[in-house]
Formats: C-alpha cells, sequence, structure tokens
C-alpha cells in the first residue's frame, strides 16, 4: 500500500527528481515538481487556484487539474481581493483530492492489468 511522503523544502534538486521518478501520483500545485513530473510522464493531481492551468498547467496532463470554477479565477494574483484567503485553493476539500487521486490510481492499475 503507497502511503503519502511529504517532502517540500527537504531534498536537492537532483535527489527531487529521483523522488519523482519512484512516485505512484504526484499531489501537487503549480510547481517545478508538477512539471518534472509530467515530463517524467508520472500521474500528476494538480491543484490549481489563481494560476490558469491553460497556461501553467502539467504538459499532457492538463485535464489532470483540480479547480474551482470561481468567477475570480484565474486572477493570476499571489492575494486574494475578494476573500481573507485564497478560496480558490482553500475550498478544494480534500476527500475531492483524495478522489481524484484514487481515480488516477485506478486508472494505473486498469493499465498495469492489461
Amino acid at each position: 500500500d503507497a502511503l503519502p511522503i511529504y517532502l517540500a523544502g527537504q531534498t536537492t534538486l537532483p535527489e527531487m527528481i529521483e523522488w519523482l521518478r519512484a512516485v505512484e501520483v504526484l499531489i501537487t500545485n503549480d510547481t517545478g515538481p508538477m512539471h518534472v513530473a509530467a515530463a517524467l510522464n508520472k500521474p500528476v493531481v494538480a491543484l490549481f487556484g489563481p494560476t490558469d492551468p491553460r497556461r501553467t498547467g502539467p504538459y499532457g496532463q492538463i485535464d489532470r487539474v483540480l479547480r474551482l470554477d470561481l468567477p475570480c479565477s484565474p486572477c493570476l494574483s499571489s492575494s486574494c481581493r475578494h476573500h481573507p484567503f485564497m478560496e480558490c485553493l482553500e475550498a478544494l476539500q480534500p476527500g475531492l483530492v483524495g478522489e481524484r487521486v484514487l481515480q488516477r490510481m485506478g486508472r494505473m492499475e486498469l493499465a498495469r492489468s492489461e
């Protein structure tokens, strides 16, 4: 069984790449590791808020982006003008993220069995 591992800020660039080679699914926001995982053809669940996934989403996996369709999003801002927090990210419920991860892992299991 796979267990989540949180390594943000704890690895060098070469170590990060090797960890990404070993992942089953990467849960990430719009970051460099998301792009590296996509380049390594690793399954990604990318959480997007104020950035536009059509511009900066994971190459070849744009359909793997998880975002809320809010009227103010994507605003491309580093701070929210409408809410005391980044609602576009904060409102992405853990259950929704977990569901998407399980979907990605299910598709991987189907591909392995064929």
